[in-house]
Protein backbone atom coordinates (compact mmCIF):
# COMPACT_ATOMS: atom_id res chain seq x y z
CA UNK A 1 0.00 0.00 0.00
CA UNK A 2 1.37 3.37 -1.03
CA UNK A 3 0.43 6.33 1.10
CA UNK A 4 2.10 9.49 -0.09
CA UNK A 5 2.00 11.49 -3.26
CA UNK A 6 5.58 10.55 -4.01
CA UNK A 7 4.25 7.20 -5.17
CA UNK A 8 2.61 9.00 -8.06
CA UNK A 9 6.05 9.55 -9.46
CA UNK A 10 6.59 5.80 -9.37
CA UNK A 11 3.27 5.26 -11.08
CA UNK A 12 4.14 7.82 -13.76
CA UNK A 13 7.66 6.51 -14.25
CA UNK A 14 6.19 3.06 -14.57
CA UNK A 15 4.66 4.11 -17.86
CA UNK A 16 7.90 3.08 -19.48
CA UNK A 17 6.85 -0.50 -18.81
CA UNK A 18 4.05 -0.01 -21.31
CA UNK A 19 6.38 1.12 -24.06
CA UNK A 20 5.74 4.82 -23.54
CA UNK A 21 8.64 7.14 -24.23
CA UNK A 22 9.68 10.23 -22.36
CA UNK A 23 9.42 9.54 -18.66
CA UNK A 24 11.22 12.19 -16.66
CA UNK A 25 14.08 12.70 -19.07
CA UNK A 26 14.80 16.38 -19.51
CA UNK A 27 15.29 17.29 -23.12
CA UNK A 28 17.17 20.55 -23.24
CA UNK A 29 16.23 21.44 -26.79
CA UNK A 30 13.88 19.88 -29.23
CA UNK A 31 12.52 21.42 -32.40
CA UNK A 32 9.60 20.25 -34.46
CA UNK A 33 10.53 22.41 -37.43
CA UNK A 34 12.26 19.56 -39.24
CA UNK A 35 8.88 17.96 -39.87
CA UNK A 36 7.37 18.28 -43.31
CA UNK A 37 4.15 20.18 -43.67
CA UNK A 38 2.34 16.94 -44.52
CA UNK A 39 3.66 15.29 -41.34
CA UNK A 40 2.43 18.20 -39.27
CA UNK A 41 -1.03 18.21 -40.82
CA UNK A 42 -1.37 14.46 -40.26
CA UNK A 43 -0.20 14.76 -36.65
CA UNK A 44 -2.70 17.52 -35.97
CA UNK A 45 -5.48 15.05 -36.70
CA UNK A 46 -4.31 12.78 -33.89
CA UNK A 47 -4.84 15.08 -30.94
CA UNK A 48 -5.45 12.25 -28.47
CA UNK A 49 -3.38 9.12 -27.87
CA UNK A 50 -2.93 6.33 -25.36
CA UNK A 51 -0.19 6.94 -22.80
CA UNK A 52 0.01 3.80 -20.63
CA UNK A 53 -0.91 5.85 -17.54
CA UNK A 54 -4.03 4.39 -15.84
CA UNK A 55 -5.69 7.71 -14.96
CA UNK A 56 -5.06 9.42 -18.29
CA UNK A 57 -6.08 6.36 -20.31
CA UNK A 58 -9.26 6.03 -18.24
CA UNK A 59 -10.09 9.59 -19.28
CA UNK A 60 -9.45 8.73 -22.92
CA UNK A 61 -11.65 5.65 -22.56
CA UNK A 62 -14.45 7.91 -21.28
CA UNK A 63 -14.03 10.21 -24.25
CA UNK A 64 -14.13 7.30 -26.71
CA UNK A 65 -17.13 5.62 -25.09
CA UNK A 66 -19.10 8.86 -24.89
CA UNK A 67 -18.31 9.46 -28.56
CA UNK A 68 -19.05 5.93 -29.70
CA UNK A 69 -15.55 5.67 -31.19
CA UNK A 70 -12.92 2.94 -30.84
CA UNK A 71 -9.71 4.74 -31.85
CA UNK A 72 -8.34 8.03 -30.47
CA UNK A 73 -7.59 9.30 -33.98
CA UNK A 74 -11.31 9.11 -34.84
CA UNK A 75 -12.33 11.64 -32.18
CA UNK A 76 -13.66 14.87 -33.72
CA UNK A 77 -14.25 18.35 -32.35
CA UNK A 78 -17.96 17.62 -32.07
CA UNK A 79 -17.26 14.53 -29.97
CA UNK A 80 -15.11 16.51 -27.54
CA UNK A 81 -17.70 19.29 -27.30
CA UNK A 82 -20.45 16.81 -26.48
CA UNK A 83 -18.26 15.04 -23.92
CA UNK A 84 -17.42 18.34 -22.21
CA UNK A 85 -21.10 19.27 -21.97
CA UNK A 86 -21.98 15.84 -20.61
CA UNK A 87 -19.20 15.89 -18.01
CA UNK A 88 -19.99 19.45 -16.93
CA UNK A 89 -23.64 18.59 -16.39
CA UNK A 90 -22.76 15.51 -14.33
CA UNK A 91 -19.98 17.14 -12.33
CA UNK A 92 -22.09 20.16 -11.38
CA UNK A 93 -24.47 17.93 -9.40
CA UNK A 94 -23.87 17.86 -5.65
CA UNK A 95 -23.48 14.07 -5.41
CA UNK A 96 -20.54 14.34 -7.79
CA UNK A 97 -19.02 17.66 -6.87
CA UNK A 98 -18.89 17.41 -3.09
CA UNK A 99 -19.05 13.68 -2.38
CA UNK A 100 -17.06 12.03 -5.16
CA UNK A 101 -14.85 14.53 -6.95
CA UNK A 102 -13.90 16.62 -3.92
CA UNK A 103 -14.11 13.81 -1.37
CA UNK A 104 -12.19 11.12 -3.25
CA UNK A 105 -10.41 12.32 -6.40
CA UNK A 106 -9.88 16.09 -7.00
CA UNK A 107 -10.14 17.96 -3.66
CA UNK A 108 -10.87 21.67 -4.20
CA UNK A 109 -10.60 21.37 -7.97
CA UNK A 110 -10.60 24.72 -9.72
CA UNK A 111 -11.17 23.02 -13.07
CA UNK A 112 -14.19 20.92 -12.11
CA UNK A 113 -15.45 23.22 -9.34
CA UNK A 114 -15.17 20.24 -6.97
CA UNK A 115 -15.62 22.05 -3.70
CA UNK A 116 -18.55 21.65 -1.31
CA UNK A 117 -18.25 25.34 -0.50
CA UNK A 118 -18.50 26.63 -4.08
CA UNK A 119 -22.13 27.68 -3.58
CA UNK A 120 -21.22 29.03 -0.19
CA UNK A 121 -18.81 31.44 -1.87
CA UNK A 122 -21.70 32.87 -3.90
CA UNK A 123 -23.93 33.06 -0.84
CA UNK A 124 -21.23 34.71 1.25
CA UNK A 125 -20.53 37.33 -1.42
CA UNK A 126 -24.20 38.22 -1.64
CA UNK A 127 -24.55 38.49 2.14
CA UNK A 128 -21.40 40.62 2.53
CA UNK A 129 -22.53 43.11 -0.11
CA UNK A 130 -26.08 43.37 1.26
CA UNK A 131 -24.76 43.96 4.78
CA UNK A 132 -23.05 47.18 3.72
CA UNK A 133 -26.33 49.03 3.33
CA UNK A 134 -28.66 46.49 4.94
CA UNK A 135 -30.91 46.76 1.89
CA UNK A 136 -31.25 45.64 -1.71
CA UNK A 137 -30.11 48.93 -3.15
CA UNK A 138 -29.07 49.85 -6.67
CA UNK A 139 -25.49 50.39 -5.51
CA UNK A 140 -25.40 46.96 -3.83
CA UNK A 141 -26.72 45.30 -6.95
CA UNK A 142 -24.12 47.01 -9.14
CA UNK A 143 -21.24 45.83 -6.92
CA UNK A 144 -22.66 42.31 -6.81
CA UNK A 145 -23.10 42.23 -10.57
CA UNK A 146 -19.48 43.22 -11.17
CA UNK A 147 -18.23 40.55 -8.76
CA UNK A 148 -20.31 37.75 -10.28
CA UNK A 149 -19.27 38.64 -13.84
CA UNK A 150 -15.63 38.56 -12.80
CA UNK A 151 -15.81 35.17 -11.03
CA UNK A 152 -18.54 33.44 -13.03
CA UNK A 153 -20.34 35.02 -15.98
CA UNK A 154 -22.86 37.65 -17.02
CA UNK A 155 -25.71 35.16 -17.09
CA UNK A 156 -25.35 34.31 -13.40
CA UNK A 157 -25.04 38.01 -12.58
CA UNK A 158 -28.23 38.72 -14.51
CA UNK A 159 -30.14 35.87 -12.86
CA UNK A 160 -29.07 36.83 -9.34
CA UNK A 161 -29.83 40.52 -9.83
CA UNK A 162 -33.28 39.79 -11.26
CA UNK A 163 -34.04 37.41 -8.40
CA UNK A 164 -32.99 40.01 -5.81
CA UNK A 165 -35.13 42.66 -7.49
CA UNK A 166 -38.12 40.32 -7.27
CA UNK A 167 -37.43 39.78 -3.58
CA UNK A 168 -37.21 43.53 -3.06
CA UNK A 169 -40.52 44.14 -4.82
CA UNK A 170 -42.39 41.37 -2.99
CA UNK A 171 -40.85 40.70 0.42
CA UNK A 172 -37.99 43.01 1.35
CA UNK A 173 -39.09 46.57 0.56
CA UNK A 174 -37.54 48.11 3.66
CA UNK A 175 -34.26 47.66 5.51
CA UNK A 176 -32.98 44.11 5.95
CA UNK A 177 -32.25 42.39 9.23
CA UNK A 178 -29.33 40.02 9.77
CA UNK A 179 -31.77 37.12 9.58
CA UNK A 180 -33.22 38.43 6.30
CA UNK A 181 -29.77 38.56 4.72
CA UNK A 182 -28.97 35.00 5.84
CA UNK A 183 -32.28 33.78 4.40
CA UNK A 184 -31.66 35.54 1.09
CA UNK A 185 -28.18 34.01 0.75
CA UNK A 186 -29.46 30.51 1.54
CA UNK A 187 -32.43 30.87 -0.80
CA UNK A 188 -30.42 32.02 -3.81
CA UNK A 189 -27.93 29.13 -3.82
CA UNK A 190 -30.85 26.69 -4.00
CA UNK A 191 -31.98 28.13 -7.31
CA UNK A 192 -31.47 26.20 -10.53
CA UNK A 193 -29.59 29.05 -12.16
CA UNK A 194 -26.73 28.64 -9.66
CA UNK A 195 -26.21 25.01 -10.72
CA UNK A 196 -26.36 26.12 -14.35
CA UNK A 197 -23.66 28.72 -13.67
CA UNK A 198 -21.38 26.12 -12.10
CA UNK A 199 -21.95 23.85 -15.11
CA UNK A 200 -21.00 26.66 -17.50
CA UNK A 201 -17.90 27.39 -15.42
CA UNK A 202 -16.77 23.75 -15.70
CA UNK A 203 -17.43 23.83 -19.44
CA UNK A 204 -15.28 26.94 -19.88
CA UNK A 205 -12.39 25.43 -17.91
CA UNK A 206 -12.47 22.21 -19.95
CA UNK A 207 -12.81 24.10 -23.24
CA UNK A 208 -9.81 26.22 -22.30
CA UNK A 209 -7.68 23.12 -21.79
CA UNK A 210 -8.92 21.62 -25.05
CA UNK A 211 -8.11 24.78 -26.99
CA UNK A 212 -4.62 24.79 -25.49
CA UNK A 213 -4.14 21.19 -26.70
CA UNK A 214 -5.07 22.22 -30.23
CA UNK A 215 -2.89 25.32 -30.13
CA UNK A 216 0.01 23.23 -28.87
CA UNK A 217 -0.40 20.88 -31.80
CA UNK A 218 -0.32 23.76 -34.28
CA UNK A 219 2.64 25.66 -32.91
CA UNK A 220 6.32 25.01 -33.57
CA UNK A 221 7.77 25.27 -30.09
CA UNK A 222 11.16 24.83 -28.54
CA UNK A 223 11.00 22.51 -25.56
CA UNK A 224 13.60 23.72 -23.10
CA UNK A 225 12.00 22.67 -19.80
CA UNK A 226 11.70 18.94 -20.35
CA UNK A 227 8.65 16.95 -21.37
CA UNK A 228 5.52 15.54 -19.78
CA UNK A 229 6.40 12.83 -17.26
CA UNK A 230 3.41 10.81 -18.43
CA UNK A 231 3.46 10.79 -22.22
CA UNK A 232 6.88 12.29 -22.97
CA UNK A 233 5.52 14.14 -26.01
CA UNK A 234 4.88 17.73 -25.00
CA UNK A 235 6.18 20.31 -22.54
CA UNK A 236 4.66 20.69 -19.07
CA UNK A 237 1.54 22.83 -18.80
CA UNK A 238 1.96 25.57 -16.21
CA UNK A 239 -1.13 27.72 -16.76
CA UNK A 240 -2.72 25.55 -14.09
CA UNK A 241 -0.53 24.42 -11.15
CA UNK A 242 -0.62 20.63 -11.27
CA UNK A 243 -1.35 19.52 -7.74
CA UNK A 244 -3.80 16.96 -6.39
CA UNK A 245 -6.69 19.36 -7.03
CA UNK A 246 -6.21 18.79 -10.77
CA UNK A 247 -4.43 15.40 -10.86
CA UNK A 248 -4.94 12.71 -8.19
CA UNK A 249 -2.23 11.68 -5.71
CA UNK A 250 0.08 14.63 -6.27
CA UNK A 251 0.00 16.46 -2.94
CA UNK A 252 -1.29 19.89 -2.04
CA UNK A 253 1.71 21.90 -3.27
CA UNK A 254 2.22 23.48 0.17
CA UNK A 255 5.60 21.80 0.58
CA UNK A 256 8.09 21.54 -2.26
CA UNK A 257 9.63 18.36 -0.88
CA UNK A 258 6.26 16.64 -1.09
CA UNK A 259 7.04 15.93 -4.75
CA UNK A 260 9.64 13.43 -5.91
CA UNK A 261 10.96 16.13 -8.25
CA UNK A 262 10.75 19.02 -5.75
CA UNK A 263 8.98 21.04 -8.45
CA UNK A 264 7.38 24.20 -7.06
CA UNK A 265 4.91 24.28 -9.96
CA UNK A 266 3.67 20.77 -9.32
CA UNK A 267 4.20 17.78 -11.56
CA UNK A 268 5.46 18.24 -15.12
CA UNK A 269 2.31 17.13 -16.92
CA UNK A 270 1.25 18.35 -20.35
CA UNK A 271 -2.15 19.83 -21.17
CA UNK A 272 -3.17 16.71 -23.14
CA UNK A 273 -2.78 14.45 -20.10
CA UNK A 274 -4.23 17.06 -17.73
CA UNK A 275 -7.33 17.43 -19.93
CA UNK A 276 -7.97 13.71 -20.25
CA UNK A 277 -7.62 12.96 -16.55
CA UNK A 278 -10.61 15.26 -15.88
CA UNK A 279 -12.79 12.60 -17.57
CA UNK A 280 -11.29 9.74 -15.57
CA UNK A 281 -14.01 9.76 -12.84
CA UNK A 282 -16.63 8.81 -15.44
CA UNK A 283 -14.78 5.54 -16.15
CA UNK A 284 -14.20 4.69 -12.48
CA UNK A 285 -16.01 2.35 -10.11
CA UNK A 286 -16.84 3.32 -6.55
CA UNK A 287 -16.14 0.35 -4.26
CA UNK A 288 -15.38 2.02 -0.93
CA UNK A 289 -12.56 3.85 -2.68
CA UNK A 290 -12.07 4.67 -6.36
CA UNK A 291 -11.26 1.77 -8.68
CA UNK A 292 -9.62 2.21 -12.08
CA UNK A 293 -9.15 -0.95 -14.16
CA UNK A 294 -6.39 -0.64 -16.74
CA UNK A 295 -5.98 -3.13 -19.54
CA UNK A 296 -3.69 -3.89 -22.43
CA UNK A 297 -4.10 -3.99 -25.39
CA UNK A 298 -5.51 -0.51 -25.12
CA UNK A 299 -8.87 -1.44 -26.69
CA UNK A 300 -9.49 -3.62 -23.64
CA UNK A 301 -9.83 -0.42 -21.59
CA UNK A 302 -13.05 0.35 -23.44
CA UNK A 303 -14.57 -2.99 -22.49
CA UNK A 304 -13.46 -2.65 -18.87
CA UNK A 305 -14.87 0.90 -18.56
CA UNK A 306 -18.06 0.46 -20.57
CA UNK A 307 -20.19 -0.50 -17.58
CA UNK A 308 -19.06 2.57 -15.61
CA UNK A 309 -20.07 4.92 -18.44
CA UNK A 310 -23.42 3.17 -18.86
CA UNK A 311 -24.16 3.52 -15.14
CA UNK A 312 -23.31 7.23 -15.24
CA UNK A 313 -25.63 7.75 -18.21
CA UNK A 314 -28.51 5.89 -16.57
CA UNK A 315 -28.19 6.80 -12.89
CA UNK A 316 -26.29 10.11 -13.13
CA UNK A 317 -23.96 8.87 -10.39
CA UNK A 318 -20.63 7.07 -10.24
CA UNK A 319 -20.91 3.33 -10.89
CA UNK A 320 -21.19 1.27 -7.71
CA UNK A 321 -19.91 -1.83 -9.56
CA UNK A 322 -23.21 -3.69 -9.02
CA UNK A 323 -22.73 -3.34 -5.25
CA UNK A 324 -19.61 -5.51 -5.22
CA UNK A 325 -17.60 -4.98 -2.05
CA UNK A 326 -14.36 -6.63 -3.23
CA UNK A 327 -12.39 -5.36 -6.21
CA UNK A 328 -11.02 -8.77 -7.24
CA UNK A 329 -14.47 -10.39 -7.14
CA UNK A 330 -15.82 -7.69 -9.43
CA UNK A 331 -12.87 -8.00 -11.79
CA UNK A 332 -13.12 -11.78 -12.17
CA UNK A 333 -16.85 -11.44 -12.82
CA UNK A 334 -16.06 -9.01 -15.63
CA UNK A 335 -13.37 -11.31 -17.03
CA UNK A 336 -15.93 -14.11 -17.28
CA UNK A 337 -18.45 -11.86 -19.05
CA UNK A 338 -15.92 -10.41 -21.49
CA UNK A 339 -14.67 -13.91 -22.36
CA UNK A 340 -18.18 -14.85 -23.46
CA UNK A 341 -18.23 -11.96 -25.94
CA UNK A 342 -14.76 -11.79 -27.46
CA UNK A 343 -13.52 -13.77 -30.42
CA UNK A 344 -11.09 -16.46 -29.34
CA UNK A 345 -12.61 -17.05 -25.91
CA UNK A 346 -10.04 -17.66 -23.18
CA UNK A 347 -7.15 -17.37 -25.67
CA UNK A 348 -7.93 -13.65 -25.91
CA UNK A 349 -6.26 -13.19 -22.53
CA UNK A 350 -2.95 -14.65 -23.66
CA UNK A 351 -2.00 -11.26 -25.10
CA UNK A 352 -3.73 -9.20 -22.42
CA UNK A 353 -2.73 -7.70 -19.08
CA UNK A 354 -4.81 -6.06 -16.36
CA UNK A 355 -3.94 -3.93 -13.35
CA UNK A 356 -6.20 -2.49 -10.67
CA UNK A 357 -5.63 0.97 -9.17
CA UNK A 358 -7.61 1.29 -5.96
CA UNK A 359 -7.14 4.71 -4.41
CA UNK A 360 -8.47 7.74 -2.60
CA UNK A 361 -7.08 11.25 -2.86
CA UNK A 362 -8.47 13.96 -0.59
CA UNK A 363 -7.40 16.50 1.99
CA UNK A 364 -7.33 13.87 4.74
CA UNK A 365 -4.92 11.54 2.99
CA UNK A 366 -3.83 9.80 -0.17
CA UNK A 367 -3.67 6.03 -0.50
CA UNK A 368 -3.32 3.69 -3.46
CA UNK A 369 -3.18 -0.08 -3.85
CA UNK A 370 -1.82 -1.31 -7.18
CA UNK A 371 -2.81 -4.89 -8.00
CA UNK A 372 -1.26 -6.53 -11.04
CA UNK A 373 -3.31 -9.53 -12.11
CA UNK A 374 -1.12 -12.54 -13.03
CA UNK A 375 -1.75 -13.38 -16.67
CA UNK A 376 -1.95 -17.17 -16.07
CA UNK A 377 -4.73 -16.51 -13.55
CA UNK A 378 -6.65 -14.47 -16.14
CA UNK A 379 -6.37 -17.27 -18.66
CA UNK A 380 -7.41 -19.90 -16.12
CA UNK A 381 -10.48 -17.99 -14.91
CA UNK A 382 -11.57 -17.37 -18.51
CA UNK A 383 -11.10 -21.04 -19.46
CA UNK A 384 -12.62 -22.52 -16.29
CA UNK A 385 -15.78 -20.43 -16.40
CA UNK A 386 -16.45 -21.30 -20.04
CA UNK A 387 -15.30 -24.96 -20.20
CA UNK A 388 -16.79 -26.18 -16.90
CA UNK A 389 -19.16 -23.52 -15.46
CA UNK A 390 -20.50 -25.73 -12.67
CA UNK A 391 -17.02 -26.97 -11.78
CA UNK A 392 -15.81 -23.36 -11.64
CA UNK A 393 -18.62 -22.44 -9.25
CA UNK A 394 -17.81 -25.49 -7.09
CA UNK A 395 -14.17 -24.44 -7.02
CA UNK A 396 -14.91 -20.81 -6.10
CA UNK A 397 -17.47 -21.87 -3.47
CA UNK A 398 -14.71 -23.65 -1.56
CA UNK A 399 -13.16 -20.22 -1.12
CA UNK A 400 -16.10 -19.35 1.14
CA UNK A 401 -16.03 -22.81 2.79
CA UNK A 402 -19.71 -23.11 2.02
CA UNK A 403 -21.74 -25.13 -0.46
CA UNK A 404 -23.95 -22.74 -2.40
CA UNK A 405 -27.01 -24.36 -3.94
CA UNK A 406 -28.32 -21.61 -6.23
CA UNK A 407 -26.86 -19.09 -8.69
CA UNK A 408 -28.48 -16.27 -6.73
CA UNK A 409 -26.80 -17.37 -3.51
CA UNK A 410 -23.47 -17.63 -5.34
CA UNK A 411 -23.79 -14.08 -6.73
CA UNK A 412 -24.75 -12.68 -3.32
CA UNK A 413 -21.64 -14.20 -1.74
CA UNK A 414 -19.51 -13.00 -4.65
CA UNK A 415 -20.72 -9.43 -4.12
CA UNK A 416 -20.23 -9.41 -0.37
CA UNK A 417 -17.53 -11.84 0.76
CA UNK A 418 -13.77 -12.13 0.39
CA UNK A 419 -12.97 -15.34 -1.49
CA UNK A 420 -9.90 -17.42 -0.70
CA UNK A 421 -9.65 -18.80 -4.26
CA UNK A 422 -9.73 -15.32 -5.81
CA UNK A 423 -7.18 -14.05 -3.31
CA UNK A 424 -4.79 -16.92 -4.02
CA UNK A 425 -5.11 -16.45 -7.78
CA UNK A 426 -4.21 -12.78 -7.34
CA UNK A 427 -1.09 -13.62 -5.36
CA UNK A 428 0.12 -16.53 -7.48
CA UNK A 429 -0.63 -19.01 -4.71
CA UNK A 430 -1.76 -22.54 -5.49
CA UNK A 431 -5.49 -23.36 -5.38
CA UNK A 432 -4.88 -27.05 -6.06
CA UNK A 433 -6.37 -28.13 -2.73
CA UNK A 434 -9.66 -26.47 -3.72
CA UNK A 435 -10.17 -28.89 -6.62
CA UNK A 436 -11.05 -31.71 -4.23
CA UNK A 437 -13.52 -32.14 -1.38
CA UNK A 438 -11.71 -34.25 1.21
CA UNK A 439 -14.70 -34.45 3.52
CA UNK A 440 -17.05 -35.88 0.88
CA UNK A 441 -14.27 -37.53 -1.14
CA UNK A 442 -15.39 -35.81 -4.30
CA UNK A 443 -13.81 -33.94 -7.23
CA UNK A 444 -15.11 -30.40 -7.63
CA UNK A 445 -14.35 -30.08 -11.36
CA UNK A 446 -13.47 -32.11 -14.42
CA UNK A 447 -9.96 -33.57 -14.77
CA UNK A 448 -9.40 -31.46 -17.90
CA UNK A 449 -9.89 -28.29 -15.88
CA UNK A 450 -7.40 -29.42 -13.25
CA UNK A 451 -4.95 -30.38 -15.99
CA UNK A 452 -5.32 -26.95 -17.60
CA UNK A 453 -4.66 -25.23 -14.26
CA UNK A 454 -1.53 -27.29 -13.65
CA UNK A 455 -0.11 -26.49 -17.08
CA UNK A 456 -1.09 -22.83 -17.36
CA UNK A 457 -0.75 -21.60 -13.78
CA UNK A 458 1.59 -24.03 -12.04
CA UNK A 459 3.69 -24.52 -15.16
CA UNK A 460 3.76 -28.30 -14.88
CA UNK A 461 5.07 -30.38 -17.75
CA UNK A 462 2.47 -32.22 -19.83
CA UNK A 463 4.43 -35.48 -19.62
CA UNK A 464 4.54 -35.23 -15.83
CA UNK A 465 0.77 -34.71 -15.73
CA UNK A 466 0.20 -37.70 -17.99
CA UNK A 467 2.39 -39.83 -15.72
CA UNK A 468 0.44 -38.76 -12.62
CA UNK A 469 -2.83 -39.47 -14.42
CA UNK A 470 -1.68 -42.95 -15.42
CA UNK A 471 -0.41 -43.76 -11.93
CA UNK A 472 -3.73 -42.52 -10.56
CA UNK A 473 -5.59 -44.88 -12.88
CA UNK A 474 -3.45 -47.80 -11.67
CA UNK A 475 -4.24 -46.87 -8.06
CA UNK A 476 -7.94 -46.82 -8.96
CA UNK A 477 -7.52 -50.22 -10.64
CA UNK A 478 -6.19 -51.60 -7.36
CA UNK A 479 -8.62 -49.93 -4.95
CA UNK A 480 -11.68 -50.74 -7.04
CA UNK A 481 -11.22 -54.48 -6.34
CA UNK A 482 -11.14 -54.06 -2.55
CA UNK A 483 -13.94 -54.46 -0.06
CA UNK A 484 -15.40 -51.23 1.17
CA UNK A 485 -13.68 -51.18 4.56
CA UNK A 486 -10.29 -52.06 3.07
CA UNK A 487 -10.71 -49.47 0.32
CA UNK A 488 -11.49 -46.80 2.90
CA UNK A 489 -8.47 -47.79 5.01
CA UNK A 490 -6.08 -47.66 2.02
CA UNK A 491 -7.47 -44.36 0.81
CA UNK A 492 -7.14 -42.86 4.27
CA UNK A 493 -3.41 -43.65 4.21
CA UNK A 494 -3.02 -41.35 1.22
CA UNK A 495 -5.34 -38.66 2.57
CA UNK A 496 -3.58 -38.51 5.94
CA UNK A 497 -0.04 -38.38 4.55
CA UNK A 498 1.52 -35.15 5.85
CA UNK A 499 5.19 -36.14 5.46
CA UNK A 500 7.08 -37.31 2.42
CA UNK A 501 7.97 -40.69 4.01
CA UNK A 502 4.26 -41.33 4.72
CA UNK A 503 3.47 -40.57 1.10
CA UNK A 504 6.17 -43.01 -0.04
CA UNK A 505 4.88 -45.69 2.33
CA UNK A 506 1.46 -45.54 0.67
CA UNK A 507 3.00 -46.59 -2.66
CA UNK A 508 5.16 -49.30 -1.09
CA UNK A 509 2.17 -50.78 0.73
CA UNK A 510 -0.01 -50.55 -2.33
CA UNK A 511 2.61 -52.33 -4.46
CA UNK A 512 2.79 -55.14 -1.89
CA UNK A 513 -0.99 -55.39 -2.07
CA UNK A 514 -0.87 -55.66 -5.87
CA UNK A 515 1.66 -58.47 -5.59
CA UNK A 516 -0.55 -60.37 -3.12
CA UNK A 517 -3.44 -59.85 -5.53
CA UNK A 518 -1.20 -61.24 -8.31
CA UNK A 519 -1.52 -58.13 -10.49
CA UNK A 520 1.36 -58.60 -12.91
CA UNK A 521 1.81 -54.99 -13.98
CA UNK A 522 3.73 -52.98 -11.33
CA UNK A 523 2.19 -49.85 -9.90
CA UNK A 524 5.08 -47.86 -11.36
CA UNK A 525 8.63 -48.32 -12.56
CA UNK A 526 11.67 -47.17 -10.60
CA UNK A 527 12.11 -44.21 -12.96
CA UNK A 528 8.45 -43.25 -12.51
CA UNK A 529 8.73 -43.59 -8.75
CA UNK A 530 11.86 -41.43 -8.74
CA UNK A 531 10.28 -38.79 -10.96
CA UNK A 532 7.06 -38.76 -8.97
CA UNK A 533 8.60 -38.48 -5.53
CA UNK A 534 12.30 -37.69 -5.34
CA UNK A 535 12.43 -34.91 -7.91
CA UNK A 536 9.88 -32.79 -6.09
CA UNK A 537 11.27 -32.99 -2.56
CA UNK A 538 9.86 -31.24 0.49
CA UNK A 539 10.47 -27.58 -0.22
CA UNK A 540 9.76 -26.98 -3.90
CA UNK A 541 6.69 -25.02 -4.98
CA UNK A 542 5.49 -28.00 -6.99
CA UNK A 543 6.10 -30.60 -4.29
CA UNK A 544 4.97 -34.12 -3.52
CA UNK A 545 1.85 -32.53 -2.01
CA UNK A 546 0.93 -31.39 -5.51
CA UNK A 547 1.22 -34.99 -6.71
CA UNK A 548 -0.85 -36.15 -3.74
CA UNK A 549 -3.70 -33.73 -4.55
CA UNK A 550 -3.65 -34.72 -8.21
CA UNK A 551 -3.81 -38.42 -7.34
CA UNK A 552 -6.67 -37.87 -4.88
CA UNK A 553 -8.55 -35.92 -7.54
CA UNK A 554 -8.16 -38.80 -10.01
CA UNK A 555 -9.24 -41.36 -7.43
CA UNK A 556 -12.28 -39.34 -6.33
CA UNK A 557 -13.29 -38.75 -9.93
CA UNK A 558 -12.98 -42.38 -11.04
CA UNK A 559 -14.46 -43.96 -7.88
CA UNK A 560 -17.11 -41.31 -7.34
CA UNK A 561 -20.12 -43.65 -7.31
CA UNK A 562 -18.49 -46.22 -5.08
CA UNK A 563 -17.19 -43.65 -2.59
CA UNK A 564 -20.59 -41.95 -2.48
CA UNK A 565 -22.28 -45.21 -1.51
CA UNK A 566 -19.68 -45.83 1.20
CA UNK A 567 -20.26 -42.30 2.58
CA UNK A 568 -24.02 -42.84 2.62
CA UNK A 569 -23.65 -46.09 4.54
CA UNK A 570 -21.28 -44.48 7.04
CA UNK A 571 -23.75 -41.63 7.62
CA UNK A 572 -26.59 -44.15 8.06
CA UNK A 573 -24.59 -46.18 10.58
CA UNK A 574 -23.67 -43.06 12.51
CA UNK A 575 -27.33 -42.07 12.63
CA UNK A 576 -28.29 -45.53 13.88
CA UNK A 577 -25.66 -45.39 16.61
CA UNK A 578 -27.03 -42.10 17.86
CA UNK A 579 -30.50 -43.57 18.16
Amino acid sequence: MCKRAGVHGQLVRGCGDFGVGGGEEVISKRYIEHQTKEDQLDENKNIFYWTGHPFVDAGLSSLLLLSGKERPEDIKDEDVNNAIKFAAKIYSEKTWSANYLHGMIFPNSGILMANPGIKGIISKAIKNILKKEMSISTESLDILKEMLIKNFDEMLAKDVIEYLKQLKDTRYKTLLSEEDIRDIGSEIIKQKFVNEAIKRKIERELYRLYEDIKNQKKEYVEISEGTCVICGRYPPYHKVPTYMSSFPLLGSGKKANYFHSGNLRGADICVHCLFLVQFMPLASYKIGRVLIIQGYPYELNLELSKEAIQDVRIHRSASNARNFKRTENFLFRKIIEITQKVVGGYNYWRRASISLYYFISNNQGQVIDIINIPNPSLIFVAFASSYDPQGWKNLVSTGWRKKLSTDEEFLNFEREKTNEVYTKLLHNESVLSHFINLKNRDANTKWELLEFYCKEVLGMDEKALELIKNVGDRIVETLDTLEENKLTRRLRELENATKLYQFEEFFVNLEKLRQRMKIERPLMSFDEFSSLLVNYGENLDISWRTVKNLLLFRIYEKLHDKLSKISEKEETNEGGDEE
